[in-house]
């Protein structure tokens, strides 16, 4: 199938693991001279041309997948790196933090232990403050939940972006080795519906996605706004969003975030903030059985 299609409620769980990425309103961009995405790769591959596949079919077992991939999300052991820098609005820096942790699950959630603060080992103070934000474990819960979050950040995920976007088959590509399924989307012609920054920032995006062939999982993501978003009575204004999102097998056919980055910049009243988080995932290991 070729064409547009404008599924309402399918394929929604596909984009909510950016809101794991999105921990809290703090984390902002990086120094001027970094205020885009790495340097993007070499142009992928092209295969062949082929009739197109069915559009809809491909959605639909994404969504399955990705349901599957972030339920067992619970049972990995991995370690998480969160980095951050903050700049006033003449790209000055006011602040800086790496933070890595090594998550294992526990419960119905995981043990967030911080094991590194810039560079440096944390306070014991600091350990268990950050153990009982618990950040990541909130997020997941949301993941699982399908929410889309009202605050800023998870405005900036794609998840909801499935509720008025529309999907074009851009045919298949080979990227890092991976044989994909490419589909573009952009703002849907309908208005959203929901209300708050979430729906706001998603129902302007556009980007596209990168579903492995083998498998039908989501291997890559990239996204941006078009125009820029008025919140708060129009006294504050997200004027760009972009995300990338890279995805690997972390064993057992489950695909997990490598590393995702976003860049924001906003304005409120008169002063403008520069935004860029960097998170990174690695080193999984099965922690706890599958059922």
């Amino acid at each position: 199938m070729q064409g547009d299609s404008r599924p309402r409620d399918s394929f929604r769980t596909l984009f909510c693991v950016l809101v794991l990425l999105a921990p809290n309103t703090r984390q902002l961009e990086s120094r001027a001279g970094r205020a885009a995405l790495r340097a993007a790769p070499p142009a992928p591959e092209a295969l062949a041309s082929e009739a197109p596949p069915d559009l809809q079919q491909i959605l639909a077992e994404a969504q399955r997948v990705q349901e599957a991939d972030v339920a067992a999300w619970s049972r990995y052991r991995f370690s998480r790196r969160t980095e951050r820098e903050d700049l006033d609005d003449a790209g000055e820096m006011e602040g800086r933090e790496i933070l890595e942790f090594v998550l294992t699950p526990i419960g119905d959630g995981f043990d967030e232990e911080l094991v590194r603060l810039d560079g440096r080992e944390p306070e014991p103070a600091e350990r268990e403050r950050h153990r009982r934000a618990a950040s990541f474990t909130k997020h997941y819960h949301t993941l699982i939940e399908g929410a889309g979050g009202q605050e800023m950040e998870g405005g900036y995920s794609l998840s909801l972006l499935l509720h008025m976007s529309s999907y074009r088959f851009a045919g298949r590509e080979i990227r890092g080795g991976v044989d994909c399924y490419r589909l573009d989307f952009s703002p849907g012609e309908t208005r959203p519906p929901g209300s708050g920054v979430a729906w706001k920032v998603a129902s302007v995006m556009r980007g596209s996605l990168w579903i492995t062939v083998a498998g039908h999982h989501l291997a890559w993501a990239e996204a941006e706004t078009t125009r820029r978003v008025p919140i708060a009575l129009s006294l504050a204004k997200v004027r760009q969003v972009r995300v990338s999102l890279e995805s690997g097998p972390v064993g057992d056919g489950v695909w997990l975030p490598r590393r995702i980055e976003m860049l924001t910049r906003a304005r409120i009243l008169i002063k403008s903030f520069r935004r860029r988080n960097v998170y990174t995932y690695s080193d999984f290991s099965l922690g706890v059985p599958p059922p």
